[in-house]
């Protein structure tokens, strides 16, 4: 993260009101609260302290109190290097904060508008440029019950450049504030958690707590970008009570201050269920949650989330997106910035509503839903819609997301999946459209068959004019999105044609994604309507390249001899018709396999040999030859007898 200086020439320049931290110290303490200035006097409430000091609570209470005249106002720091709390190794200041009383920022009269307050760490003279060079420590005093968060009651204030550890929070009520640049829960050094109270275990159980809140139905047009937040008990970013159109951009959670989860945690996040905090494990703490309308998350990552918990508890889900006219595009989420597939503990994404567009999302080994128990249920997917609003213009639409796993029980076999019952089965069993014909870049094919369910009832598959997506899969068993290769708009019967952005590998085949350009061609949604990703893999014709025979070399006769016949690749396009002969007996067949088996008898001895000829028509049938040597066990031995050798002297 790049941290801009920012001069005192550049703050003078800005007008305004400027009022100079000079000290680290929060002179408030349990049975004294400071309510002091640093330099302003309205009546007998707000006036400054006789000690000259100007600290972070003086500073704050001095932008609220001030008139609306005054502002706007910007917060600076000039704290000498001979201050107790600086650090020469880590070149920072380590502001205090009494967690006795609430520190917030708000307005002297209910009639004033308050806010236009900038707070700017970089503001600060000397000190470091990779990071924060001012800390606040929201829990001085390392008390069990963490520190006091930092509540923002006035709209258009500028938060950046600060680091927070203790435990509190930013809390933001109102709207069209904007917090960058911060790093919340990490160490001063960046290199990860720093624990909000160490005061007992119970204490430590709630990692670093931490994390950017917006509470209020009037938090609305906020911007938190480019943030550092680890450890997060709550929620790393929260949207709730309707805040709408926020924008949360580029923030990276649960990595260290580089975007990274370092060794030894770097092969893989170990997401061990223990209610107790464990300093062997890395706790990236949870996601992002948003509710209200028209809200966009963009290019965030996402690495390592895993909280303290019970066995039975839910693991932390990545993102939780509700409400309506959200916009999830472009995060990544189990990746950290060296491409290293960390992982997260819980489910990548858990959608409900309508109207959002989630779409050009990674999502590496993210685990299978809410309980140990969920592989196989319709849990057991990265993403998921557990609630969808039914009718003509409400949609939801997942596409073009990448999605990977590693194979294990853990990792969910799907990509995108519905529960019930908060989704109608008619989309929950929606099959997508079928591929027809692979021919290198070219690929068509038409719309999917229908559903026949017991009862029997059918869910039609019919989507004219529909949209297409195409997916490269590896063949395991599981539904991943390994790459987005193309998409093509189908004709009123379904029927469709795409060009590839690039050939399939000979262990790839494609699956497809269709979505609805009209009301009422899924079910009752409306256009923009995504189904699942499709259960069948494609696969291009692959022509036999060899074949492998394996079985004895010499036998005896009137004994059954079994060879085992294998045509390559393993992707090789079936039926394949076999063909054998030789000193056997002429056999042909035709399986819907690449392997065979051949067992034969002979009745005299001698060398013996076979050839297998396969051929699925697609290109040349290759050939491979066997011997085998038969001998008759009780046939006579034939001896030679070897006389003495005598030679005269």
């Amino acid at each position: 993260m790049a941290f801009s200086q920012t001069t005192l020439m550049d703050v003078a320049a800005q007008g305004g009101t400027i009022i100079t931290i000079n000290t680290t110290a929060d002179l408030a303490d349990s049975t004294n609260y400071d309510n002091h200035t640093c330099n302003f006097t309205s009546g007998a409430i707000f006036f400054p302290a006789g000690d000259g000091k100007c600290t972070l609570r003086r500073a704050i209470v001095e932008a609220g109190a001030r008139p609306d005249a005054d502002r706007p106002i910007t917060i600076q720091f000039n704290i000498p290097l001979t201050d107790t709390n600086y650090n020469n190794t880590l070149q920072v200041w380590e502001v205090q904060i009494d967690e006795s009383y609430a520190w917030e920022l708000d307005r002297r009269f209910i009639t004033d508008d308050g806010g236009q307050v900038t707070i700017d760490g970089n503001t600060q003279p000397g000190g470091r440029s990779g990071g924060p060079k001012i800390m606040v420590n929201t829990n001085r005093d390392n008390l069990a019950i963490f520190g006091q968060s930092l509540e923002i009651r006035t709209s258009n204030n500028t938060l950046r450049n600060l680091g927070f550890i203790g435990g509190g929070q930013i809390i933001l009520y109102e709207g069209s504030n904007l917090v960058e640049n911060i790093w919340m829960g990490l160490k001063a050094d960046g290199s990860g958690l720093s624990l909000a109270s160490t005061a007992s275990s119970q204490a430590m159980r709630s990692m670093a707590r931490g994390g950017i809140i917006l509470p209020n139905e009037d938090s609305d047009n906020n911007i938190i970008r480019n943030n550092r937040i680890i450890g997060a008990f709550e929620r790393a970013i929260r949207i709730t009570s309707s805040g709408d159109n926020n924008q949360i951009t580029n923030n990276f959670i649960g990595m260290n201050a580089s975007g990274l989860v370092p060794a030894p945690f770097d092969t893989g996040v170990d997401c061990t269920r223990n209610v107790a905090y464990d300093a062997n494990l890395w706790y990236g703490g949870r996601g992002i949650q948003v509710t209200g309308s028209n809200n966009t998350i963009t290019g965030n990552r996402f690495a390592g989330l895993h909280v303290t918990q019970a066995a039975n508890d839910t693991p932390p889900i990545t993102m939780e997106i509700s409400g309506n006219g959200h916009t999830v595009t472009g995060n990544i989420i189990g990746r950290d910035t060296a491409n290293n597939n960390i992982g997260v503990c819980g489910q990548g994404m858990l959608l409900q509503g309508t109207n959002l567009l989630v779409e050009l999302n990674t999502i590496v080994h993210s685990r299978n839903g809410f309980d140990p128990n969920d592989d196989g249920t319709d849990f057991d997917t990265a993403m998921m819609t557990q609630s969808f609003e039914t009718g003509s213009g409400k949609w939801i639409t997942v596409r073009k997301n990448t999605v990977i796993d590693a194979g294990q029980s853990t990792h969910p076999d799907h990509v995108y999946r519905f529960a019930s019952p908060g989704v109608p089965i008619e989309l929950r069993q929606f099959n997508p459209a079928k591929v027809t014909n692979i021919n290198g870049l070219a690929v068509s094919g038409t719309q999917g068959d229908d559903a026949v369910l017991p009862g029997p009832t059918i869910i039609s598959a019919a989507c004219p004019n529909c949209q297409v997506y195409l997916y490269a899969d590896d063949l395991d068993s599981r539904i991943e999105a390994l790459e987005f290769l193309g998409e093509a708009t189908a004709d009123a019967s379904g029927n469709w044609s795409a060009t590839l952005s690039r050939a399939l590998t000979a262990n790839e085949g494609l699956r497809t994604q269709s979505m609805a350009n009209g009301n009422g061609v899924i079910y009752n949604f409306g256009t923009g309507t995504t189904s699942k990703l499709s259960d069948d893999v494609y696969t291009p014709p692959h022509a036999p390249t060899g074949i492998t025979i394996s079985g004895p070399g010499s036998g005896v006769i009137g004994a059954e001899h079994t060879f085992n016949i294998t045509v390559a690749p393993i992707t090789v396009t079936l039926p394949i018709s076999y063909h054998i002969e030789g000193d056997v007996n002429t056999t042909d067949a035709t399986l819907n396999s690449y392997q065979a088996v051949f067992k034969v008898t002979w009745a005299s001895a001698g060398s013996k040999s076979f050839t297998v000829t396969a051929d699925n028509g697609v290109s040349s049938p290759v050939m491979k030859t066997h011997t085998i040597d038969i001998t008759d066990p009780n046939a006579s031995s034939n001896y030679s007898v070897y006389l003495p050798l005598i030679v005269s002297q």
